[in-house]
């Protein structure tokens, strides 16, 4: 029996076990469908970070990628926003750093509730585990339309390469949206992009709502060479897309149709993982998946949420520099209802930002 089971070897995943690691925890596994970093490695070939690496660990602040204190993808390689692919060699090389004990090739298929904690069945045997932290983030849930067939998902984009020379819809207009505008527009497509909403012109200074600075500057120098090539149309919400004979159909909410005759591409983000794959162990209140003060089910004890999904208050946790401050948050909290003491660990991580317990304190208030 393993006292803590992870499921997911991304970002979040390593993180959490580096952690167990540091404090010589035994009894713990990661399971891991793919491969380490398998969400990173299904990005499309040129989409890079938007948050800037830059190796400034020594003074507190650890490099906004690095999943652990005394990493960092700058250094490692070279480069302030890697590519999908190098991430995933990053977090293959801080698992191979710590020796964590994970397992490939490895699906969740069912989760049981047992007398001494959870039965996890895999698609290889059955684990018994106390404890469950699921890593699972959010790319392999895209957030989808009542015909996905009739769409292209950017989470199955392999490469922008394979798609020049036609015209293009777009829909949704945030990170992955304006990003595959600019890809497309800048290999000569003409495109349309469709949203309800865009964090382009967000008020809110909180890089998970705004565009981030990255993308934004690369769009407005788009916009200047290009502009013939880019429509942005505001204020639809796509309900469905249907195949007819002249290619396909987009409906929206009030009522306006458009024809495309190429498959368009959808933009809208992913849904939480942990509630799409097991519904039964959290409560969903919207759009939003419940969690207590300690990143923990409110329906199943002892299961906690690592990653990308975590809200808290106004809090979205979606970057790994948000996102790996709760990883010491969920081991405290396992600690003392194991009657540990990691107040070492926890100091240490308070000191480099890798803690953060005051989910109230998250506003982002700029002058200018």
């Amino acid at each position: 029996m393993n006292k803590i089971t992870i499921i997911g070897a991304g970002a979040a995943g390593i993180g959490m076990g580096v952690i167990l690691k540091q404090l010589n925890y035994p009894d713990f596994q990661i399971i891991e469908q793919g491969e380490i970093g398998d969400s990173f490695q299904k990005w499309p070939k040129e989409t890079r970070f938007i948050t800037p690496s830059f190796t400034s660990n020594g003074f507190g602040m650890p490099d906004l990628n690095a999943v652990t204190v005394d990493t960092s993808p700058a250094y490692t390689f070279g480069m302030e926003h890697l590519s999908g692919r190098q991430y995933a060699h990053y977090l293959k090389l801080v698992a191979q750093a710590y020796q964590l004990p994970i397992v490939e090739h490895t699906t969740a298929k069912e989760i049981l509730t047992v007398d001494d904690g959870y039965q996890v069945i895999t698609s290889q045997d059955t684990i018994t585990t106390k404890y469950l932290i699921m890593a699972v983030g959010q790319y392999h849930t895209p957030r989808l339309i009542p015909h996905p067939e009739n769409v292209l998902h950017y989470s199955q984009v392999d490469s922008w390469e394979s798609f020049s020379g036609h015209d293009q819809i777009i829909v949704g207009a945030n990170e992955s949206g304006i990003n595959a505008a600019i890809n497309l527009a800048q290999r000569g497509d003409k495109v349309t992009v469709i949203t309800d909403e865009t964090g382009l012109d967000a008020d809110e200074a909180d890089p998970s709502i705004r565009l981030a600075p990255h993308t934004q500057h690369w769009f407005m120098n788009l916009l200047l060479d290009h502009a013939d090539r880019v429509n942005l149309v505001r204020h639809q919400h796509l309900v469905d897309v249907i195949h007819n004979d002249h290619g396909y159909e987009l409906l929206f909410e009030d009522g306006r149709r458009m024809e495309s005759k190429e498959r368009p591409i959808l933009c809208t983000g992913f849904v939480a993982g942990p509630v799409t794959l097991w519904p039964d162990l959290f409560r969903f209140d919207g759009n939003q998946m419940v969690l207590n003060e300690f990143d923990e089910s409110t329906v199943a004890s002892n299961i906690f949420v690592v990653g990308p999904d975590v809200r808290h208050q106004d809090a979205i946790f979606c970057y790994i520099y948000k996102f790996r401050q709760r990883f010491s948050v969920v081991m405290e909290e396992i600690a003392k209802r194991e009657v540990l003491d990691i107040s070492d660990l926890i100091e240490a991580n308070q000191r480099n930002d890798f803690y953060l317990d005051d989910c109230g304190s998250c506003g982002v208030a700029c002058r200018c």
